[in-house]
């Protein structure tokens, strides 16, 4: 089934749009994926289209990818001619007969394509994988089946026989994936053979394909963070967060690894110290939020007195930091803050986490090729429409925002240093709308509550729990190993 120019558009588009929302997408197995062969890719789906955007442009070897989509949306004439060119595999999900629902799948995996689909069935924004569904399952197991069966009736014939697909489970991981500038995990796991199932498969289909099933959700859950409830998850990152400096010495290697093994410790030990430890990392989590901090901002008072006079130094040297970098950074921001502005709106207005992504891109990208295609024509007109012009015009374009997004990273971050260093002042200060004072000081004791609790539980625990010895390890390594540039 031969890709058309439709996919290229689609992916190169993706590409732009996902790398100017996101700070970093790491891409870790890529030595999992074979270079070529047929392959069923499962993915995690928290994202809604954002996640088949980090697939196609992550995909090891540059193979590209077919999505399975509901044959309805083929009847449509411009949509049929649309859909095939981005490679879009059609499904029948009303057939009970599987050679009929895969009959497309198939011929992809004949050719040695790659198939991706989301055994989820839906994207969300719960604390663990949802249970999958079969269809993955299903699929690798008739394709096989009928591969079998191809091999059995080619005899001695020299007739070339297709390879059976593999199964590649694949965890996206969004360190905040509705947050600009956060950054995106995207690790391919060993693939699955099905040979292994196939005998008991022709023999009882049905309960082979839930074992299937099974393992492949196995396979993915190494591969992602999951959590028994949001109670656990949240008090993993936070004492991930206490550990590590904010994230700031994580690598994103070893993202997953660590918050996983903080999220085992959590649920497997059990004691009445772990349990108000967890109860604090909660609570401590609950007041950032509602206070829009981060443990950062609160971090900067570890060990001092919260006072005007340390609160008015913070809010000075932050000033000072961003006005030095603003003339740098003003001709971008001027042209680019009807992004910001959308998509604070849009995720004020959208109620779904997994859609804020989406539409945030969706909205900024759409903004960009108003504003950036107006520059072009504004610059060639000046030029009078002559081809030094639009080389000019074309390449002043490109400078600018390439300009812009060299730059948006450590201003990005100046600016919200300084916003939250100015937000302690003012409720040091009880300035009129600004953050109760009270509520500031008992978030500053909460850290302190936590970060003394999580140091002494962690050192207890280090020779009784392995999920714990396995943080202290990489936090050691961390901290200690120089000249390693850690984003």
């Amino acid at each position: 089934m031969p890709f058309g120019i439709a996919y290229d558009i689609v992916c190169t588009l993706s590409r732009w749009s996902i790398h100017g929302f996101y700070r970093e997408i790491r891409t870790i197995g890529y030595e999992n994926v074979p270079s070529e062969g047929p392959i069923i890719v499962c993915s995690t789906h928290y994202n809604m289209i954002v996640d088949p955007a980090v697939l196609a442009n992550t995909f090891p070897h540059r193979r590209k990818l077919h999505f399975w989509a509901k044959n309805s949306l083929f009847g449509n004439k411009i949509f049929n001619i649309v859909l095939y060119s981005g490679g879009v595999v059609p499904v029948d999900r009303k057939t009970k007969n599987n050679k009929a629902l895969f009959a497309a799948t198939f011929e992809v995996l004949r050719l040695g394509e790659v198939v991706a689909l989301f055994p989820e069935g839906t994207s969300h924004s719960q604390s663990r994988l949802l249970e999958l569904k079969d269809g993955a399952s299903w699929a690798a197991l008739e394709y096989a089946s009928l591969v079998s069966d191809l091999e059995s009736d080619n005899g001695d014939n020299d007739k070339k026989i297709p390879a059976k697909a593999l199964i590649v489970p694949v965890g996206l991981t969004y360190v905040q994936k509705s947050k600009y500038r956060s950054m995106v995990i995207a690790a391919y796991g060993p693939p699955i053979d099905v040979e292994s199932f196939l005998e008991d498969f022709k023999k009882d289909g049905r309960s082979t394909v839930k074992r299937l099933t099974k393992h492949i959700e196995t396979e993915m859950e190494k591969l992602t963070i999951n959590a028994q409830d949001w109670e656990t998850s949240n008090a993993a990152t936070m004492a991930r967060r206490l550990l590590f400096s904010d994230d700031k010495r994580v690598l994103l290697e070893d993202y997953v690894k660590i918050t996983q093994s903080l999220v085992n410790f959590f649920t497997n030990t059990t004691s009445d110290e772990i349990l108000s430890l967890k109860n604090n990392l909660n609570q401590y989590k609950t007041l950032l939020d509602e206070l829009h901090l981060s443990n950062t901002d609160i971090a900067r008072y570890e060990n001092r007195s919260l006072t005007i006079p340390w609160a008015l130094y913070t809010f000075s040297c932050e000033f000072v930091k961003f006005a030095i970098q603003l003339p740098f950074f003003l001709p971008g921001l001027c042209f680019h803050w009807p992004i910001y502005v959308l998509g604070i709106l849009s995720a004020k207005y959208e109620i779904y986490e997994e859609s804020r992504a989406q539409n945030k891109i969706a909205l900024g990208f759409a903004w960009l090729t108003i504003a950036y295609t107006t520059l072009f024509f504004y610059i060639w007109i000046i030029m009078f429409f002559t081809p030094l012009g639009f080389v000019l015009a074309a390449g002043a374009v490109f400078i600018f925002a390439w300009y812009h997004i060299a730059l948006v990273d450590s201003h990005y971050d100046t600016f919200k240093e300084l916003i939250s260093s100015f937000r302690l002042l003012a409720a040091l200060c009880g300035g009129k709308g600004s953050l109760p004072r009270d509520q500031v000081e008992n978030l500053v004791e909460k850290r302190h509550v936590c970060l003394r609790s999580l140091k002494k539980i962690s050192e207890e625990y280090r020779s009784k729990s392995d999920d714990m010895r396995v943080v202290l390890e990489h936090r050691e390594r961390e901290y200690t190993y120089e000249g390693k540039k850690l984003r």
